[in-house]
């Protein structure tokens, strides 16, 4: 029997009505369509919840940059009643923190001449508690390639549920998603959170500063959703996680301070295999096979589990490579990709060796996979 698989919204407070914009980041001569499409200015906040554990209502944000002056200078009210905001900036993204003793309904900012406000929304964490948890954020991914991800990891790693969030895909709906999981046996939730990802910016020493939105939803699902989970591993939807001897949320649970990081190799397709492709046809060593960036398994309930989430590493953990480890690594679907990002990946060539034991295990466990209707 598939389990029941809900989805939600973000409740975002958009600053379009108001005079004032985040600044650029971008130098004018770096702004081309992709930035301006891709870049932030008019989100104040992605989402407000209570955690009654806390007696607070916690807001994620984007870097707030000049808009924190006009922040400072504002009226905060829950539910019409002033309270005091605390903020923590990290690499790219905010954390709020406002004390309210009972759950507020709504979130009010009121600055000179403009004001916003937005729903404050619940914690969720009864769908993952004591769960090993998939945590993967995505747009516009063939359905196919989310059934194979999620399957894969169910069968593999021993995953119980997803935290899946959903990056204003425009191929499908949010429902479509939460149908094709559900399949999967795994237990879900769906965020739709249709807001600016953020680009990479030419012409500044971090490029990827002006991504916003992943590490904060990262942190969103952290404090709202996954806070009493098992463990939770980060990954991307082209990504298969392998390890030896244990799953890589054992690995995690089991760990000092609840952390287990690892490496990537790239994969490709078979010389047969034809459109369209899936994780099943990756099995070839690419010509140049380079490693890949970390990513992580993390025992919330551990010490690990405080730290701030970011793409390839705990935000402030110092020592990092300390910890990586050789048991578990994954494998990197060069052709499970919109091309969204760079199509160089598309057409990575293949060498002439492959991964016998990989194609045997895709082939057992994705072979008899079905495309989603």
């Amino acid at each position: 029997m598939a389990e029941t698989v809900s989805v939600t919204e973000l409740t975002p407070a958009d600053l379009s009505e108001t005079p004032l914009l985040r600044d650029h980041m971008a130098p004018p001569e770096a702004r081309d369509a992709r930035y301006e499409a891709n870049y932030d200015r008019t989100t104040l906040w992605y989402d407000a919840f209570w955690r009654e554990d806390r007696g607070e209502v916690m807001v994620i944000a984007p870097l707030l940059l000049n808009l924190a002056r006009p922040l400072s200078q504002a009226r905060i009210l829950l539910d019409g009643r002033p309270v005091r905001l605390r903020r923590r900036r990290f690499q790219r993204h905010e954390i709020w923190r406002l004390p309210a003793p009972a759950r507020p309904e709504r979130l009010r900012v009121e600055g000179q001449g403009w004001a916003v406000e937005a729903a404050v929304g619940r914690t969720r964490p009864e769908r993952f508690a004591g769960r090993n948890v998939l945590l993967t954020i995505s747009r516009n991914n063939d359905l196919q390639w989310v059934r194979d991800y999620a399957l894969f990891h169910r069968k593999t790693q021993g995953a119980e549920a997803i935290l899946f969030i959903d990056n204003g895909s425009d191929a499908y709906a949010p429902g479509d998603i939460a149908r094709v999981i559900g399949e999967t046996g795994l237990a879900a939730h769906v965020i739709s959170a249709p807001v600016p990802y953020g680009p990479v910016i030419r012409g500044i020493s971090n490029p990827h500063r002006g991504k916003f939105f992943r590490s904060a939803m990262m942190n969103l699902a952290r404090l709202r959703y996954l806070y009493g989970a098992r463990a939770v591993l980060n990954s991307d939807i082209d990504e298969l996680i392998w390890s030896e001897g244990r799953s890589v949320f054992d690995m995690a649970a089991a760990h000092p301070i609840g952390f287990a990081p690892f490496r990537g190799r790239w994969r490709v397709p078979g010389p047969d295999a034809e459109p369209p492709l899936r994780h099943a046809d990756h099995f070839v060593l690419p010509e140049q096979n380079v490693s890949c960036p970390i990513k992580y398994a993390v025992a919330p309930g551990r010490l690990a589990g405080r730290f701030n989430w970011d793409v390839h590493r705990l935000e402030r953990l110092p020592f990092k490579h300390r910890f990586l480890r050789q048991d578990a690594g994954y494998w990197h679907c060069a052709a499970v990709s919109t091309g969204w990002k760079s199509g160089v990946r598309l057409t990575m060539p293949g060498s002439d060796d492959f991964d016998a034991p990989l194609k045997a295990l895709l082939e057992d466990v994705l072979g008899g996979g079905r495309a989603p209707s």
